[in-house]
């Protein structure tokens, strides 16, 4: 069986750290539905693109996508998430949002992908 492409619907790449939990006092997003549920994508750079573009740092093959999403960036001790201009709208708890600052548990709506935000510990 050939191994699922990248701009297959709602799929989610990036190489997951792990397909269980966040590791200890690093901040993540996991995907809480999609292709790729479990998946654990650490938040470890200044700066973390989503998007439909193979140069996003997690890769979403979904039409409903743009290239360039969202961005979830490190804002002193916490995190903000930033749509980046995007056709559909970033969700942040079934809300649509420009900018917000997230905490944990927050619900992430990108396209058909949901991911939860963990900001560690």
């Amino acid at each position: 069986m050939p191994a699922p492409r990248a701009d297959e619907p709602g799929l989610a790449t990036a190489a997951p750290d792990s397909m269980v939990r966040p590791r200890t006092g690093t901040a993540a997003l996991v995907v809480a539905r999609g292709p790729e549920e479990g998946a654990v994508f650490s938040l470890e750079q200044s700066c973390t693109v989503l998007g439909r573009h193979r140069d996003c740092d997690i890769v979403l093959g979904d039409v409903t996508v743009s290239r360039y999403h969202t961005e979830i960036r490190r804002e002193g001790d916490g995190f903000v998430i930033q749509d980046a201009g995007s056709l559909n709208g970033t969700y942040l708890n079934r809300h649509v949002v420009d900018r917000a600052v997230l905490t944990e548990g927050d619900e992430i709506w990108v396209g058909k992908v949901r991911f939860t935000f963990h900001a560690g510990s």
